[in-house]
């Protein structure tokens, strides 16, 4: 069930001047300390730590997608390419370092009044959810910055010194809570009695393995690696040991359409999700997920009542389209190949015309005419049929073919991504905005083996990597019929950049690839091979001839921070 969030709180960071950190519209007009000394209000308090992680998800999340191989600018051009143009007072980099600050007082806020608030059934499980929050605020705090300061108590008046904490320190206190709330010992619930809207035990265990796992990687030992190398021996085997927990002995059994459709949030793909409904939000119209609209190009405007509204600013890649290959049936269950008269009548409509067909890269003019021929409903007779991925030349591009880049810019120019669709009737009558309240998924089976797998093959075991991805492309729909050995993968298929091309077919449009690359340190390579607006090494390098792997500190946290706080390298 999702949540009903009945408190709005604005958290005020300590960075910030403001004096006091809560302030609440406490309708019943009871005094704060005494209102979350009840069992009602410290559950309004639990309740608003979760709707802060709406604060990353509700608009454009461009940190985690932007500036990669997989999405380039459409029709609002400069988004992606400005990702390694940021300055230190850029507002994106500091409204998501103040948002996540903001997000991990709320949860210690929770923990500091779960100590004096009346006991009840929930406060001990409310603690633990709120130790769960902060720990994932932390990690995104740490992938995108590295060492930053580590707070662990409420704050009610502004404290102005805050020392960055040393890498390793920072992530073994993620890896401590979230191992904790993974085990026995914790209060949270097991997955199937808290619903993918709280914090539960296989969740904990999914980003268990996720921080071994990228902790793992920071051994010093690549040229990108400009961080601490803070790696231990363990970490590969624990994120095997925590991505198996999480995994339970289950193989998927939804389809990527399956396992997404907004008539389904609550299924069993999926262990944790950012909740939306037009009962937690302060306006329905605007305060919903943007993710349906941030990946294809542009739709037209209000004249086209029922297309998809997209904004046009990452534009899916050539490169992603041509990852799958033929038999491979997330392509058809993760992008929007058929075109109707209007978009979302491929739902509610799916006798109208066909106007457009976006040609798989692996495409024939007999697979083409193949597609054509079968038309029982005489629908695809005027189809204009685009041929942009399967003409459009081989990745990597770098700009180029022109023509593929002049396509994304146009209307229409390039096959959408469907899988995050809210096709119910109330998000396409609300056509003017962009948002929907369709849930963001954030923690789910199919990534907890790619995790699986990426560890076996740090561990050298790339026999039980390639078990991991075999096990992965059993959900129903993935191999066609008749391509079952071409879909099987052996261990001597298994590289890193296997895996990373595995990621983008499975987790296309999910908010993980800057970090992915980030953290198997192939951000310089793939962004300067691949990313198909031309960007060039000289905008990954700073001018103190360092690589933009981390983004800046915002000046504004330095400025009022008394603690000496030195910038990050290439800023």
């Amino acid at each position: 069930m999702k949540h009903l969030y009945i408190f709005a709180l604005a958290a005020s960071l300590a960075f910030t001047a403001c004096s006091d950190f809560l302030e609440q519209d406490n309708k019943s007009n009871v005094p704060t300390e005494e209102f979350y000394n009840t069992a009602n209000g410290f559950a309004s308090l639990t309740n608003s730590a979760y709707s802060s992680l709406r604060t990353i998800y509700s608009a454009q999340p461009q940190l985690f997608v932007a500036g990669t191989d997989l999405y380039a600018d459409g029709k609002s051009q400069g988004v992606v390419m400005g990702q390694y143009t940021f300055t230190t007072d850029e507002g994106i980099i500091k409204d998501f370092y103040d948002r996540c600050y903001k997000g991990i007082q709320l949860a210690n806020s929770v923990i500091a009044y779960g100590e004096t608030t009346e006991d009840n059934a929930q406060r001990l499980q409310y603690i633990d959810e709120a130790r769960y929050l902060r720990a994932w605020w932390y990690f995104q705090l740490v992938q995108q910055f590295g060492p930053v300061a580590l707070n662990t108590e409420m704050f009610e008046s502004a404290v102005m010194s805050h020392e960055r904490t040393d890498l390793a320190t920072v992530y073994q206190f993620i890896i401590d809570e979230f191992t904790y709330l993974a085990s026995a010992d914790s209060h949270l619930l097991e997955r199937a009695s808290s619903g993918v809207g709280r914090a539960n035990k296989r969740a904990a265990a999914f980003y268990a393995a996720k921080a071994y796992l990228t902790r793992g990687w920071l051994d010093g030992t690549d040229y990108e690696a400009q961080e601490a190398s803070i790696a231990q021996a363990s970490d590969f085997d624990n994120a095997v040991t925590y991505a198996r927990q999480a995994i339970n002995g289950e193989l998927p059994a939804l389809s990527i359409e399956e396992a997404f459709d907004v008539n389904n949030e609550e299924n069993d793909e999926l262990f944790w999700s950012v909740q939306y409904s037009s009962s937690a939000v302060e306006n329905p119209v605007d305060d919903g997920s943007y993710q349906q609209a941030q990946f294809g190009a542009y739709q037209g405007g209000s004249e086209k009542p029922r297309n998809k509204a997209i904004d046009g600013n990452f534009a899916p890649s050539l490169r992603l389209q041509q990852m799958y290959t033929r038999g491979d049936g997330r392509l058809e269950q993760t992008f929007m190949l058929e075109f109707h008269e209007a978009y979302f009548d491929w739902y509610t409509n799916p006798t109208s015309k066909i106007l457009y067909y976006y040609a798989p890269a692996w495409a024939t003019d007999e697979d083409i005419a193949a597609w054509r021929a079968d038309d029982p409903n005489g629908i695809k007779t005027e189809t204009i049929v685009s041929k942009t991925v399967a003409e459009g030349g081989i990745a990597p591009s770098n700009g180029q073919p022109a023509s593929y880049k002049d396509r994304r810019t146009q209307d229409f120019g390039n096959a959408a991504i469907k899988k995050f669709d809210d096709y119910t009737e109330t998000s396409i009558a609300n056509r003017s905005t962009t948002c929907s309240m369709h849930d963001v998924v954030l923690a789910r089976l199919g990534e907890a083996y790619l995790i699986a797998a990426e560890a076996y093959y740090k561990k050298g075991d790339m026999q039980q990597a390639a078990e991991m991805i075999n096990n992965l492309r059993q959900r129903p729909g993935t191999i066609k019929s008749g391509y079952e050995t071409a879909m099987h993968v052996d261990a001597a298929d298994i590289t890193i950049d296997f895996i990373l091309d595995e990621r983008a077919r499975e987790l296309a449009g999910e908010y993980v690839r800057w970090t992915d690359l980030k953290r198997t340190h192939k951000l310089i390579e793939y962004v300067t091979e691949y990313n198909e607006d031309g960007v060039e090494l000289s905008a990954l390098t700073g001018p103190d001839g360092k690589y933009k792997i981390l983004r800046p500190i915002p000046q504004a946290a330095i400025d009022l921070n008394q603690a000496h706080v030195e910038q990050n390298p290439g800023y």
